[in-house]
């Protein structure tokens, strides 16, 4: 059962975009719909294939970045294992709530039903991306479970324990799967809403949900950290996708591009 703060926020996403548009058909958007999560979802996983220097960099610096802060792991653990208490049991409860994947699950089909119905395209799209990049951001961070293996802090086996394919939860630690679900679901509406009160409120869950895996010893640091840069990045791929294609000016699918080469001309498949 949904905690009310999750159904407020559900309603208040909902009122603040109930502007009525037209729209084509029921299935005809939902075949569209559909098209764009399958779409979403191959971009984000094929988004290697297309980078550039830049992006290498990006990366490169995001995986940097993360190594550095574990080395500050252990203190971050240590400094929860202090702090626990009543109040803070509390927050972290919501925290994790709302980065359960049945809360993002709920949320989504609620927000994409009344999108559909009420014929708002911006609820409708909000749901399309989210689910989009949730999906392919879901199978990395399985599969880096199972291949890192790195145990939880509260085996107190320390931050560089690592067992690859030892396919049991307490050595699913990297990367947060709570963390990519909620900084997922904030981002998506986050940078949708030009609100900046809703903007700190919504990324302020996020970072919750990362801070409670923290404090409830299920995660290091450096794992909620990538599990973040994971969500976010996901987010904006699928983003630039489906909002490029509603104004018309991105191409999706696969497309056959022919283009002069030399004295001939290139022929090549893009996604």
């Amino acid at each position: 059962m949904l905690k009310p703060f999750v159904l407020a926020l559900l309603c208040c996403i909902i009122s603040a975009h109930a502007q009525t548009q037209a729209s084509a058909s029921i299935p005809k958007t939902i075949g569209k719909d559909i098209t764009h999560v399958a779409q979403g979802a191959g971009r984000v996983l094929t988004s290697p294939l297309r980078w550039h220097g830049r992006e290498w960099a990006r990366f490169g610096a995001v995986i940097g970045g993360t190594f550095a802060l574990s080395f500050l792991d252990e203190e971050v653990n240590e400094f929860f294992l202090r702090n626990h208490g009543k109040t803070a049991d509390k927050f972290a409860d919501i925290g994790v709530e709302y980065g359960e994947p049945r809360t993002v699950v709920i949320l989504t089909g609620s927000v994409y039903v009344v999108g559909l119905i009420a014929q708002n395209e911006w609820l409708r799209e909000s749901a399309v991306i989210l689910t989009g990049a949730l999906l392919p951001a879901g199978l990395i961070q399985t599969a880096s479970k199972i291949t890192v293996g790195r145990a939880r802090p509260h085996l107190g086996l320390g931050y560089d324990t690592f067992e690859p394919f030892r396919r049991e939860e307490s050595y699913y630690s990297f990367v947060s799967g709570h963390t990519m679900v909620a900084m997922a679901t904030s981002h998506v509406f986050a940078k949708r809403i030009d609100n900046p009160v809703a903007k700190v409120g919504l990324y302020s869950l996020g970072a919750l949900a990362g801070t409670s895996r923290l404090y409830n010893e299920d995660h290091w640091l450096s794992d909620v950290v990538l599990g973040s840069a994971l969500a976010i990045a996901s987010v904006n791929t699928v983003a630039k996708l489906v909002e490029g294609d509603e104004r018309g000016n991105f191409k999706t699918g696969l497309q056959w591009r022919v283009q002069p080469y030399g004295r001939g001309a290139m022929v090549s498949l893009i996604w």
